[in-house]
């Protein structure tokens, strides 16, 4: 069984049913142990799936301000976008996701209601869709920029590096062709939450402190 992103899963329930296909690929790059990249309460199918190599701290709920987040965007196009740190938490960038999802669903997007009030429909390729990404593009969170390959020219060696520290700390997986994410390679025995520390803390240690 796959787990998803380190996006990731964004948060830890952000799978592969809970963002726009075309937001899906870069969502499930980092949001490791916990489940899939999505909101919490399993608003997101796939949950179980894959794990991705995604998650970062953002301020406290309420506080959804892109500047609490940094570093900033790097290019005009992501100005104003919330930018998720390597250091936060599933449920810190659930908060910048939520509004992300809630922003599609309050514009016409279709949702997969059964799994919850903000897992987006990724069958919903119809023009109210598309229109809905397009107006809610402003509040789609940027990964942290090291988890991203075009901005951090040692990602494969940071990724075999966090797959160690996982390894070492007991979670028994081994990374999928690319580096897109990982798979269990024996039983978990740890708890949910002891995974989801060893996540948080092997990406920062594995990526963190390389490329500021």
């Amino acid at each position: 069984m796959t787990r998803s992103r380190i996006p990731r899963r964004v948060p830890r329930s952000l799978g592969a049913a809970a963002v726009p296909a075309a937001v899906l690929a870069s969502a499930l790059l980092l949001a490791g142990c916990g489940g899939s990249s999505s909101p919490a309460g399993d608003t997101a199918a796939g949950k179980d799936d894959v794990a991705s190599l995604q998650t970062a701290s953002a301020p406290p709920a309420g506080d959804t301000s892109p500047t609490a987040a940094a570093p900033s965007p790097s290019t005009a196009a992501d100005q104003g976008r919330p930018q998720l740190r390597l250091d936060m938490t599933d449920a810190e960038t659930q908060v910048y996701w939520e509004g992300y999802w809630k922003c599609l669903k309050e514009h016409g997007h279709k949702m997969n209601l059964q799994r919850g009030p903000y897992s987006v429909d990724q069958n919903d390729n119809s023009p109210t869709a598309k229109a809905a990404e397009k107006a809610c593009a402003g509040k789609l969170p940027l990964q942290p920029p090291e988890t991203e390959r075009e901005t951090n020219p040692d990602f494969d060696e940071d990724y075999r590096d966090y797959i160690a520290c996982l390894n070492n700390g007991g979670l028994h997986v081994t990374a999928l062709p690319g580096n897109t994410g990982w798979t269990y390679t024996g039983t978990n025995t740890l708890s949910p939450e002891k995974s989801a520390d060893l996540d948080l803390s092997c990406k920062v240690k594995s990526f963190g402190g390389k490329h500021g």
